[in-house]
């Protein structure tokens, strides 16, 4: 994975006698974007011991500088300059990082650069996409992909696909000041919820029969069905809702009930998902 970054010869000087003070052998320093794509977003540098970097981590080595990037970061880090300012005592490291606040695009096709762990789909079966397979996205969405391998479908979890520098936007929720859980923001974590094979939200699809929120416990109860009994994909989804509900701030559980009764049909389809599919 290219990384398109610069540091200053000023930078690498004053960064190699930052880390040389520590006196730990073989010590670096890690990049990565904290919420990235987000305007929350920061830049950040972290010392790496020998041994401590991540296996997805990419190391670039400028000169005698060694710089260890976090995969999931790469992309808000295009164009980012390490730098410094000022002089003697008051001299002081900057990172300019331009893209780190705007959502990354993920590439039509890319080549898998490990193993990977996915769920073919619509089955829902295990299978793993080979290193150096090319595939070709054909959704994103939520934080997982939906790519195509020789014909097939196959889901990759947000884990996975953080793990081979993918990245959507995501949702990040500011806590309320009320202290509850917001019922919006439990509706707009649903609505990072996709079926693998429709690049439509399970809200706007009409998925979700109930949401009930129970403050004092600080839970969350989803009611919902699929758009088909035998879906093989219904777990994943399952846990997806949950994932996401618990990134609401101050849900501390999360229960999902399928249902099918009553059944699914397009009439449950909202305007929006009608629109891009093209039903209207």
């Amino acid at each position: 994975m290219e990384i398109n970054a610069e540091v200053t010869p000023a930078a690498r000087d004053y960064l190699n006698a930052v880390l040389a003070k520590q006196e730990v052998p073989g010590l670096a320093a890690r990049v990565y974007v904290d919420k990235g794509g987000t305007s929350q977003a920061e830049t950040c540098l972290a010392f790496c011991p020998p041994g401590e970097e991540s296996a997805s981590d990419i190391r670039r080595d400028f000169e005698d500088l060694t710089l260890f990037f976090d995969a999931s970061s790469v992309p808000y880090l295009k164009d980012m300059e390490i730098g410094v300012q000022g002089e003697g005592k008051l001299q002081a490291l900057t990172i300019k990082a331009p893209n780190s606040k705007k959502p990354a695009k993920p590439p039509k096709t890319f080549t898998v650069s490990q193993d990977c762990p996915a769920l073919r789909v619509p089955y829902g079966t295990d299978f793993t996409v080979p290193e150096g397979a090319e595939v070709t996205i054909t959704q994103a969405l939520g934080g997982s992909f939906t790519v195509n391998y020789e014909g097939n479908l196959y889901r990759l979890s947000p884990e996975v696909a953080r793990q081979l520098g993918l990245q959507t936007d995501i949702i990040m929720f500011e806590p309320p000041e009320d202290g509850l859980i917001s019922e919006d923001q439990c509706r707009d974590s649903l609505r990072q919820v996709y079926d693998p094979e429709i690049p439509v939200n399970i809200v706007s699809l009409g998925l979700v029969y109930g949401l009930d929120i129970n403050q004092e416990k600080q839970l969350v109860k989803v009611t919902m069905t699929l758009t088909s009994p035998g879906c093989g994909m219904g777990d994943i989804i399952a846990d997806d809702v949950r994932s996401k509900t618990l990134q609401v701030p101050y849900v501390q559980e999360c229960q999902v009930d399928i249902v099918f009764d009553p059944p699914w049909s397009y009439d449950s389809l909202d305007e929006e998902a009608r629109l891009e599919l093209g039903l209207i």
